[in-house]
């Protein structure tokens, strides 16, 4: 990015990672600040703080008591505006180079029918076919010829000064020049081959690729941590919930299960007469306890029974009965 300042033309690099929002994962847009110092889209802040109870720094954590008054960041919008038009432009000229090298190039010494090149000639300045390529291959004189793969344009490999290939890269002047160049104003200037300058560019291409690739993974591995930690608070809630439904249920089946002994010792008595004399409500349908509707139910029967005590009524017949006849009785 380039920043001008007066006279003064600077340039800074700045990385995707500078210029990105950390709640959208991409560059600002209509960028605001908090007043802890971190940046985000306003339309990413004011959805993260609608959504939330609390008023806080999604980065840092850092409370407000009220919620702060939002401007743009012109500094950074202009940032991350410029940032947006270089990609676009970047992105808008690699069809064009695609599309250009996949041009056939004529032979240019065919003189009816012209075939498809399979060389060019940085000396000759000429493309040839395979039939008139023959010469480079078998002349001591043209196999000194520098050959390249056929392009359109061969004009521009060559020097328009000297007329000759250019074959040497200018690390100071950053610019393709010929032999005859380093003669003269390139005399005194560190030049290399242009094809250890391009192998040099390719390994910062690929490193380059590489950090891209790295800026993808880390991207879709944010992508994923984001849905799991969805994910896990659905699970944590629906396991809450569970578990306070299986505990209620579990106090229940304890509750009938004591109900269901002391029910199979009545029913085992050889007392007729006490037998007789025990009055022992319906229980709810079994159905009930599988609907959370039901636990209020069950839970004023199970309270119902806690109150009940199956006792031998007293040989006085005055005597008043208690237990679950006198209870039941109340009811």
């Amino acid at each position: 990015i380039v920043v001008r300042s007066g006279v003064e033309q600077k340039v800074y690099l700045l990385s995707e990672d500078q210029l990105q929002c950390s709640i959208c994962l991409d560059v600002f847009t209509d960028p605001v600040s908090t007043p802890c110092g971190h940046n985000f889209c306003m339309v990413c802040l004011r959805k993260c703080w609608n959504s939330s109870s609390h008023c806080q720094c999604p980065v840092c954590k850092r409370e407000f008591p009220q919620r702060p008054e939002l401007s743009i960041n012109t500094f950074i919008s202009g940032l991350a505006a410029q940032f947006k038009k270089s990609v676009q432009e970047k992105s808008s000229r690699a069809p064009e180079k695609r599309s250009f090298k996949s041009k056939k190039v004529q032979c240019d010494s065919c003189s009816e029918e012209k075939l498809e090149a399979v060389k060019s000639c940085l000396d000759c300045g000429l493309s040839y076919c395979n039939s008139h390529l023959m010469p480079h291959k078998t002349t001591p004189k043209y196999k000194k010829h520098k050959l390249m793969d056929p392009v359109e344009n061969l004009e521009d490999y060559i020097c328009q000064k000297h007329e000759r290939p250019l074959e040497l890269f200018c690390r100071d002047d950053q610019t393709c020049v010929c032999q005859f160049c380093t003669e003269g104003d390139h005399r005194t200037h560190s030049t290399v081959p242009i094809e250890e300058e391009s192998g040099e560019k390719k390994t910062q291409l690929e490193k380059t690729q590489t950090e891209v690739q790295q800026m993808i993974q880390e991207r879709l591995k944010k992508i994923q941590e984001i849905k799991h930690s969805v994910m896990e608070e659905k699970q944590k809630a629906a396991e809450r919930q569970a578990e306070e439904l299986i505990k209620e249920l579990e106090q229940e089946i304890t509750e009938l299960k004591r109900r269901d002994t002391e029910l199979e010792q009545i029913s085992h008595t050889e007392d007729h007469l006490h037998l007789l004399q025990v009055r022992v409500p319906l229980f709810l349908n079994s159905n009930a306890v599988h609907h959370r509707t039901a636990l209020p139910m069950l839970r004023g029967f199970s309270s119902l029974l806690l109150y009940c005590r199956f006792t031998r009524p007293s040989a006085d017949p005055h005597t008043p009965r208690t237990g679950l006849t006198s209870v039941l009785t109340l009811l």
